[in-house]
């Protein structure tokens, strides 16, 4: 059972990764290749998403921060 774990945990940090692959090829598409429509139809949830996200982020930062104070 403590193999699974790891191998999930593990799993878990590689999709992590390509997540952020994602973001970096959805930026660049942003800039050079996609049409005013494309753009239009996706900003909106891109923004709410990274929003999201961002929120988070800082929060479980700002968490770690405080628990090595």
């Amino acid at each position: 059972m403590t193999e699974r774990t790891e191998l999930r945990v593990e799993r878990d940090i590689d999709d992590i990764y390509r997540a952020v692959d994602y973001l970096n090829l959805t930026t660049e598409w942003a800039q050079a290749k996609a049409s005013d429509e494309q753009l239009e139809a996706v900003t909106e949830d891109l923004l709410l998403a990274m929003h999201d996200l961002r929120s988070v982020l800082v929060r479980k930062k700002e968490d770690r921060s405080l628990k090595g104070r």
